[in-house]
């Protein structure tokens, strides 16, 4: 059943409506609920505003329903808020990133401009779907402050070890391919699942790899760690560097069986990580809101999840698009389905709109996030009872490249040495001076005489007693 949610139409506004598909009731996936208020929180934000954003001519009113993560559930609900609800102007959804590919490849032919904010696999960034918009940012996003990470270092040769997915075998192809052109070795690309982890970790000693990007879901980070600690001694854990995207260390389930907190936290300890540069700091759009607040708002106790941000976002590029749109005289209002040039024109201005919202700096390139990058490494205080932290060593821009300067960022610290990307054996040629020559040479003799006299003497004196 469509939700609709009251927008303000003062003065006679024209209404716009959004469509919104957000998860409700899936016991798995919690943050659905969040989204659909953060959602709304925006929209009645902007009908606040509306004179100053559309000098009072339009309002936005949302249009959700529960697509209970489910493809057939979302796309169901698409139609129904085609069929039955008035003229929509954009989507926005969907909670779980396995709907959007269903949904995106119906809005296409209904020329809907689908704002992901859940969606960052690679596979669903086909050009395609030339109507979806994500404000995740991509994971191919990070391949090049991933090489420029690798060169730093001096490393040649490294591994890659991903969830035995369709999704992440699609990025770390790109990746593998990235690096491949940069004159990176790839020593080896495997597939794992929960069940078969020490055997790819046996393999990848056996490989003799030592630098590592690894890529698995967040439920799965701890189980990794665990098997980790479990399949290398300390010693041989130290020589290894484990390349993790995303900053998500306080969403880790650390109460698994197999090992103890703290046995994971020192398997972890040293890893790198590599995430969009989300700045904690107020909305330029609404300084009153930041990432905090709304989790105040939500009565959260934990962190607020990024893809709620993003829903947030979401709606502000809408609004932004819709000012531009005014700026540039097109008639908003008559958009229908199969207004192309219409679509056409929201995806060019698209690529103009820039701002800082509650999620940091939001731009689009070629309907994808544009976004720098951090690297940062999980590091133990030994000092504060091996307190955990999660440093910033260097910041990444398609401009600047990559900066281990800035104001932010911390000493790269390892265990030891800095780690060499393979395990090597060398073959060494000794040349010996002529007085260590005399000297084994002489012992020679001296034995081989010592070992003649006394068979002669056993001989000589066999038959006596």
């Amino acid at each position: 059943m469509i939700i609709l949610i009251n927008a303000n139409q003062e003065n006679k506004s024209i209404v716009l409506y959004i469509g919104g598909l957000f998860n409700s009731d899936n016991s798995f996936v919690n943050n659905g609920q969040y989204d659909l208020q953060i959602a709304q929180m925006a929209i009645d934000e902007i009908n606040l505003r509306n004179y100053d954003l559309f000098n009072g001519r339009y309002t936005l009113t949302l249009l959700s329903n529960n697509s209970k993560c489910d493809p057939i559930y979302a796309v169901d609900a698409f139609f129904h808020a085609i069929f039955r609800c008035p003229q929509l102007l954009f989507l926005i959804g969907t909670s779980c990133s396995n709907e959007t590919k269903a949904v995106i490849q119906v809005a296409d032919y209904y020329n809907l401009i689908l704002f992901s904010h859940s969606t960052s696999f690679i596979s669903q960034a086909n050009q395609t779907y030339s109507t979806l918009v994500r404000l995740s940012v991509s994971d191919e996003n990070y391949n090049d402050a991933r090489v420029a990470f690798i060169k730093y270092n001096n490393w040649s040769h490294v591994a890659i070890l991903h969830q035995d997915s369709i999704e992440y075998s699609l990025m770390m192809a790109k990746l593998a391919k990235r690096l491949n052109e940069s004159n990176i070795n790839v020593i080896l690309t495997q597939s794992a699942s929960m069940t078969n982890l020490t055997s790819a970790l046996q393999t990848l000693r056996e490989k003799k790899a030592r630098i590592v990007f690894v890529n698995f879901d967040t439920s799965s980070r701890a189980i990794f760690f665990c098997e980790v600690y479990r399949t290398f001694t300390k010693s041989l854990r130290e020589r290894y560097v484990w390349i993790l995207t995303g900053n998500d260390y306080h969403l880790w389930n650390l109460s698994i069986n197999n090992c103890t907190k703290q046995e994971i936290i020192n398997s972890a300890r040293g890893h790198i990580i590599i995430d969009s540069s989300y700045e904690i700091k107020p909305s330029l759009i609404n300084p009153n809101r930041t990432a905090q607040q709304l989790q105040k708002h939500l009565h959260l106790n934990d962190h607020l999840d990024r893809q709620t941000l993003h829903a947030y976002d979401a709606i502000w590029v809408i609004a932004l698009l819709i000012q531009a749109s005014i700026k540039k005289q097109i008639e908003i209002e008559k958009f229908t389905y199969s207004s192309t040039d219409t679509r056409d024109q929201w995806l060019t201005l698209l690529e103009q709109i820039y701002f800082h919202g509650v999620s940091g700096p939001v731009s689009f390139r070629n309907r994808q996030r544009h976004a720098e990058t951090l690297i940062s490494q999980f590091q133990i205080d030994l000092t504060q009872q091996q307190q955990q932290q999660i440093q910033t060593i260097a910041e990444y821009s398609h401009v600047l490249g990559l900066n281990t300067k800035c104001s932010i960022c911390q000493t790269l610290i390892w265990s030891g040495a800095i780690p060499v990307d393979t395990e090597r054996s060398e073959v060494r040629r000794l040349v010996m001076n002529v007085v260590e020559i005399a000297l084994i040479t002489t012992s020679c003799i001296l034995g081989l005489a010592l070992a003649i006299f006394f068979l002669t003497f056993n001989i000589i004196n066999r038959h006596q007693r």
